[in-house]
């Protein structure tokens, strides 16, 4: 083999390791600098009948809300649900990773107003009207 020959076979053999090297390298970095194309962790809560955010709720009746939980781990979520500041109702609730709960929350107590549901310790909410009896 000339120097010529070689120079184009380490060339070659250079392109080929690169090509199945890409792979694992470009996960592995994705997944150090939690890249852009990695899954992002969250906890969601939305109505179950999302027509209930528009037409509302009556006051007593439980309000379905689902609680999503893609945080990479199973977790113990503490919510509450309020109206004009004031606590109605607490719970607490486990889901696993990957998961979907339905809660009904009760809003005995509730009056003419927006009915706030949080989950404790995150800026995690939704809101739904509730309409007196």
């Amino acid at each position: 083999m000339d120097r010529r020959g070689s120079n184009r076979f380490i060339l070659i053999l250079a392109a080929v390791a690169l090509l199945f090297a890409f792979t694992p390298l470009s996960t592995g970095l994705l997944r150090l600098t939690n890249g852009s194309f990695s899954p992002a962790r969250y906890s969601a809560l939305a109505l179950r009948a999302p027509s209930d955010a528009v037409n509302g709720v009556l006051a007593g009746e439980p309000v379905a809300v689902r609680l999503t939980n893609h945080t990479g781990s199973d977790k113990r979520y503490h919510w509450s649900a309020l109206e004009d500041g004031a606590l109605l109702s607490i719970g607490v609730e486990t889901v696993s990773n990957g998961r979907t709960a339905t809660i009904y929350v009760p809003s005995s107590g509730a009056k003419d107003g927006t009915l706030r549901i949080e989950l404790n310790g995150t800026n995690v909410f939704v809101t739904v009207p509730v309409l007196g009896a």
